[in-house]
């Protein structure tokens, strides 16, 4: 069947053409409406470049996923306008324990298992108020999406099309089409650039032909979020478990008060592989299962709200950048979820993307290709030297020795206990380079231009 010009099906939104682009075409298709990609929509808004968000899926997804947002990305955040609402509503963490399993010396009523070590941030200061550069804040992904829709919708510069399938790509001297199944057929859209932001299984990069090269971690992890009312709330209340087999991170979802309930994420390893999906997300055995992290009497007023397996991997594409395509978030890299790296890079590929994007269309810069393919090269490097290095590291430290030997014989938890403030902000340094200036890239770029 022959293709048609675009004009989907439930779609949120209207699109107004920036200037200098063609009659005909959008300056820029974003493909996939999670936060990734909603947020670059969001940040061209900003620099009043307009977009159109193409969704595979109906809805946007709710289940279970990232949750906690570290400085930089809330620094995006307030580029965004949407900072005051996370923090509003979010949980502001200070930092985190490293605990051993529950304390099951009273079997009807087990207590948290001992802190071992402490990795804090920042200390209230003295009026109570905490240094808000130096906090983590956990806002869930779901909600983040929900808030992001809301805003590129606001700003009537972005079309969201949703249950809308890429299937091809045709690419030319002056721009790019998208061939789209749609309820109404197959139909088509016309760019002048495609950002990819469709996760883990793209489907441009796979169209692309990119490789997503790395490992896959041996075993799932079970993500759950659980409503639970508390008595006493720790000054510091996340934690990770330190366990050769029954690892877990454990966070509130939002600000938690005595006595009043609250969602918290509880994400622990399937430690019998001879269950399929199906029987690993039977209601049953996943609040079986969550006995062993919740403490508290027996058996327990928490509610199972939802939950999800994932397989863990440590991913990266070949390249972020081919022709009129470029890539950012999941569709890029993957990472384990442990210290929660992998939201952050993802809505940090946003950030230096959209800034990259104003180059190209309200500067007019003289070497487009040549500035997204420097995009790819700074973001690749981060992955490479910052992320990966940290997530192996922090997943690795949870399961490869018990917490006794741990305590004594890995260098991060002898550190932490030292608590030496100058060696611990000389351990994280790396993540100083984690956000990406638009300016040094282009700096890298003139260098080099001038060096041939």
């Amino acid at each position: 069947m022959k293709s048609k010009p675009f004009n989907g099906a439930c779609t949120i939104g209207d699109s107004t053409p920036n200037r200098g682009e063609r009659s005909n075409d959008v300056p820029i298709i974003i493909v996939g409406a999670g936060p990734v990609g909603l947020m670059l929509a969001v940040l061209l808004a900003g620099k009043n470049i307009s977009s159109v968000v193409i969704e595979k899926n109906e809805q946007l997804d709710s289940t279970p996923r990232a949750l906690l947002h570290y400085p930089p990305t809330l620094d995006v955040f307030k580029t965004a306008g949407i900072y005051d609402t996370v923090l509003g509503h979010g949980l502001i963490s200070r930092g985190i324990h490293y605990r051993k399993r529950l304390d099951c010396t009273n079997k009807d009523n087990p207590s948290l298992g001992e802190s071992v070590a402490l990795l804090e941030t920042t200390k209230p200061q003295p009026d109570g108020r905490l240094d808000e550069t130096k906090c983590a804040v956990a806002y869930a992904q779901s909600l983040l999406s929900k808030l992001l829709l809301q805003k590129a919708v606001e700003s009537k510069l972005v079309q969201v099309h949703f249950d809308a399938k890429v299937t091809k790509l045709e690419e030319d001297v002056h721009g790019i089409t998208v061939f789209v199944d749609t309820a109404q057929g197959n139909q088509t859209m016309r760019a002048q650039y495609l950002a990819a932001c469709d996760g883990g299984r793209s489907t441009i990069r796979n169209l692309l032909g990119i490789q997503f090269t790395g490992f896959t971690w041996p075993g799932r992890l079970l993500a759950t979020d659980v409503e639970r009312t508390i008595t006493e709330v720790e000054d510091i209340p996340s934690y990770y478990v330190i366990d050769r087999a029954e690892w877990a991170v454990v966070t509130p979802m939002e600000p938690v008060y005595p006595g009043k309930p609250a969602m918290w994420r509880y994400a622990f390893p399937i430690t019998d592989e001879s269950l399929t999906d199906e029987e690993v997300n039977d209601k049953e055995y996943v609040k079986k299962q969550l006995l062993k992290y919740i403490e508290g009497p027996r058996p327990g007023n928490h509610v199972l709200v939802q939950n999800r397996t994932w397989k863990i991997h440590q991913l990266q594409a070949a390249t972020m950048h081919r022709g009129r395509v470029v890539l950012a978030g999941d569709a890029a890299h993957l990472n384990n979820p442990v210290g929660g790296y992998g939201l952050n890079t993802g809505l940090l590929d946003a950030d230096l993307l959209h800034n990259v994007f104003d180059q190209i269309f309200n500067e007019s810069y003289h070497d487009p290709h040549e500035l997204l393919a420097e995009y790819s090269a700074a973001r690749r490097s981060v992955f490479q030297n910052v992320v990966i290095p940290l997530t192996y590291a922090g997943k690795i430290r949870l399961h490869e020795n018990d917490p006794d030997r741990a305590i004594k014989e890995d260098w991060y938890f002898r550190m932490l206990r030292r608590g030496n403030p100058v060696e611990i902000a000389k351990a994280h340094e790396p993540l100083r380079h984690w956000r990406t200036n638009v300016q040094d890239i282009m700096t890298t770029q003139n260098t080099n231009e001038i060096a041939s």
